[in-house]
């Protein structure tokens, strides 16, 4: 990152680190509310992710720092603590989430949360963009409620509530809305979330409302400093499922991004070394009054779009938000806790991406039962790791429904010239030919073994030699691999012989390393190459010649 790093990078970069400055500023003191702690701890979280991830990240254009979904995950998971205060709790959890993100990330699981669907992530997404957005409903209205098990409880009581409301905070809470979408949708080049909070403090301190309505309070000039983890193991026992379910939640927003971002730039996704870096993200965020943080797609995108060439970027933001906490601290206790909020609420909204969610629907009735049982579960249960289990597990019984059935196919071979080969013959049409050729594709997991055991022995057929074409293989697992050794077994017990053609290095080193070469010699495997059906060809040759 530094070898190459010049001054025209060097702007780049500082372009790029102002620009997500303007919005992770005013993002982070709100999101520090959505986790139940005072706003400086949102600073202090931004600070000390983004100067962790420019050294341990590995995304050029990833921006780590708090995030609504991971906020409220923590504020849903701590609501029974008693024992303890709720920030050691917030920094204790934090420091779970970030040692199993490492744990899974060395043990090269990260692979595994990319079997958590799209309709899942939409549902999840939907469910939380709704929380929060009624979450923060009290404190646009200026009103002291209790929280309730879930958004309907909540909502009961803000609505029995509303004559307390508070009309300057209501009214300061509605313009900052204005402000920021009118900016949004208009073509002034102005940062709107920053903006909105400005023009929110200004007015707070031109009719000097501090005392009338709720703002940011007990706001230090400090930096983030050193704070060793309190451990309590019975706690840490108890907060246990609900880590894991974060450490899995943060990732699946990584992932979302690396993903996106590896179809715009050629920088390639790495996600088990992105599970590590954030989760010692996370643990530096526990020791210096942070809480858990993932990958933020609306500041990851903006870092990108306005040119960041390297994670210099994201230090550069860090910088912007030291000096803030530095020298800005008597404006920040002007800032109005409805003023946030309504940023809030214009994030939670932005969130809610109806296309997808109507997509979910009218692709397949497997992807709308994902979508619909995480989003009930994400609006209905009093914790959101709930919701997050669930929906995992949704995706994992229904991909492996799905991949159950093994892409079998029969070919025939008429030798005509380019298109010699025609697909999905019936077993009948070939049994008579010198050989069977037997075409496999896509994924072969544990899950299909039994199905690709049946379809092996509907094809089997004393004294013929079999030409299994891989060539669309994407993967097979030992327990696959397994069963193809006890269909060479009968093939070559009953006088027949197997052939693989269409193999892969991949493919040729698990063969190898099971054993499998040795059953049906190097000899009888043929590599893929450029050509389609070249190495099938050279297989039925060999057949043909009785070799």
């Amino acid at each position: 990152m530094i070898k190459n790093y010049n001054l025209n990078t060097l702007k780049d970069d500082l372009s790029a680190g102002l620009s997500v400055a303007s919005v992770a500023l005013p993002q982070s003191m709100a999101y520090a509310l959505i986790a139940g702690v005072n706003p400086i701890y949102g600073l202090y979280t931004s600070i000390v992710a983004m100067i962790t991830a420019t050294f341990v990240g590995v995304s050029n254009y990833m921006i780590a720092g708090p995030t609504n979904m991971m906020a409220l995950a923590i504020a849903s998971n701590l609501t029974s603590l008693e024992e303890i205060s709720y920030l050691e709790g917030v920094l204790l959890l934090t420091f779970m989430v970030g040692i199993i993100q490492v744990l899974l990330g060395l043990l090269k699981l990260g692979d595994l949360v990319t079997y958590v669907s799209h309709p899942v992530i939409t549902g999840l997404t939907f469910g939380v963009a709704l929380i929060i957005g009624i979450g923060q409903l009290d404190n646009l209205l200026g009103l002291k409620v209790e929280n309730g098990v879930n958004i309907f409880s909540k909502l009961y009581n803000i609505i029995i509530n509303l004559k307390a409301t508070n009309p300057y905070s209501l009214l300061i809470g509605l313009l900052t809305i204005i402000i920021i979408i009118v900016i949004k949708k208009s073509s002034l080049n102005l940062p709107s979330y920053l903006t909105g909070v400005i023009i929110s403090i200004c007015l707070v301190y031109i009719f000097n409302l501090r005392e009338s309505v709720a703002v940011v309070d007990n706001f230090t000039t400090s930096l983030p400093k050193f704070r060793p983890i309190k451990l309590n193991f019975n706690l840490m026992q108890e907060l246990f499922s609900s880590a894991l379910s974060i450490a899995l939640l943060g990732f699946i927003q990584v992932i979302s991004i690396a993903k996106s971002f590896e179809k715009k730039t050629e920088q390639k996704a790495k996600l088990n070394q992105e599970f590590i870096g954030q989760g010692l993200i996370n643990i530096c965020c526990s020791l210096f009054s942070g809480f858990a943080i993932a990958g933020s797609f609306t500041k990851s995108f903006i870092n990108y779009t306005a040119g960041a060439k390297t994670r210099i970027s994201q230090l550069i933001t860090a910088i912007s938000f030291i000096l803030v906490i530095l020298l800005f601290n008597p404006v920040v206790r002007y800032i109005p806790i409805s003023g946030l909020a309504a940023l809030v609420i214009v994030v939670a909204c932005s969130m809610i991406e109806s296309k997808e969610i109507l997509q979910s629907f009218k692709t397949t009735n497997a992807d709308a039962v994902m979508f619909s049982v995480t989003f009930i579960t994400t609006i209905l249960a009093p914790r959101l790791d709930y919701a997050v289990y669930v929906g995992v597990i949704v995706s994992i019984i229904i991909v492996l429904k799905n991949t159950s059935d093994v892409h079998y196919s029969h070919l025939s071979y008429e030798q005509q010239g380019e298109n010699d080969f025609s697909d999905q013959e019936p077993l009948a049409n070939i049994k008579e030919d010198d050989y069977i050729l037997i075409n496999l594709a896509g994924n072969l997991q544990f899950n299909s073994a039994e199905n690709l055991k049946d379809k092996l022995n509907q094809s089997f057929t004393e004294n013929k030699a079999f030409v299994i074409r891989t060539r669309y293989l994407d993967h097979i697992d030992i327990t696959s691999i397994q069963e193809l050794e006890k269909f060479i077994d009968k093939v070559y017990k009953h006088g027949g012989k197997v052939l693989f053609c269409g193999v892969d290095e991949e493919l040729l080193k698990a063969l190898q390393q099971a054993g499998t070469l040795d059953k049906v010699n190097k000899e009888n495997i043929f590599l893929a190459n450029q050509q389609i059906f070249s190495s099938t060809k050279q297989a039925i040759q060999k057949v043909a010649n009785n070799e």
